[in-house]
């Protein structure tokens, strides 16, 4: 279970209504049972098969007094950071681009707010793994499509240029079986002419 923020009055309620002979408390670790008072940022929070209650959250230590018992949380929590660079999707997702010559529109594509990649009316068909830009959870994407260039003669609504995300195995062969129906796609028409945006979340597993 992961939570952007606990408040000093829940964590407060927590240590406090967790005396030592029912539950124990850790922050990364070392013992917190009794702690009060304290504002703990991006943390992963678990209770183990004793009902021990486990805050996880890189940055923050426990300062105890002599007595063992705990005072004060020092530190910041970098927690965001790192688990963003360590929860990898367990599924694997690919992008697929099927380009047609008589639709002429160009993408920019954009994931977690970031620049992902660029799509000309020159560009070919492609597929390419995204499990080095998603995460695990939820996902920002982005597509913002153009009409450009002059349409080729006798398009249809049948001819069309696709974006299409999948998810799947791959196989020991190294190929990619993909699983039906698609997570997210974008189809533009030789007779679409305006503008599209298109925001979605995308849920990896």
């Amino acid at each position: 279970m992961r939570i952007a923020i606990i408040t000093s009055l829940v964590a407060a309620t927590l240590f406090a209504a967790a005396p030592a002979e029912a539950i124990d408390i850790y922050i990364n670790g070392k013992r917190a049972t009794g702690l009060v008072n304290a504002d703990l940022l991006h943390c992963e929070v678990k209770f183990d098969a004793r009902g021990n209650l486990h805050i996880l959250s890189p940055g923050y230590n426990v300062v105890l007094d002599k007595t063992g018992k705990p005072v004060r949380v020092v530190g910041s929590s970098d927690f965001k950071a790192v688990g963003a660079k360590a929860a990898k999707p367990k599924t694997r997702y690919v992008l697929v681009y099927q380009p047609n010559p008589k639709v002429g529109f160009t993408f920019d594509i954009q994931i977690n707010n970031k620049p992902f990649r660029k799509i000309g009316l020159q560009t070919g068909p492609f597929t390419v793994g995204l499990g080095t830009t998603f995460h695990a959870g939820a996902n920002a994407l982005k597509v913002t499509g153009k009409p450009a260039g002059t349409p080729a003669p006798g398009g249809t609504e049948a001819d069309v240029v696709k974006l299409v995300i999948y998810s799947g195995i791959e196989l020991p062969d190294g190929t990619f079986k993909a699983k039906h129906p698609p997570v997210w796609q974008l189809v533009r028409a030789a007779i679409d002419r305006q503008p599209v945006q298109r925001s979605t979340t995308i849920i990896a597993e």
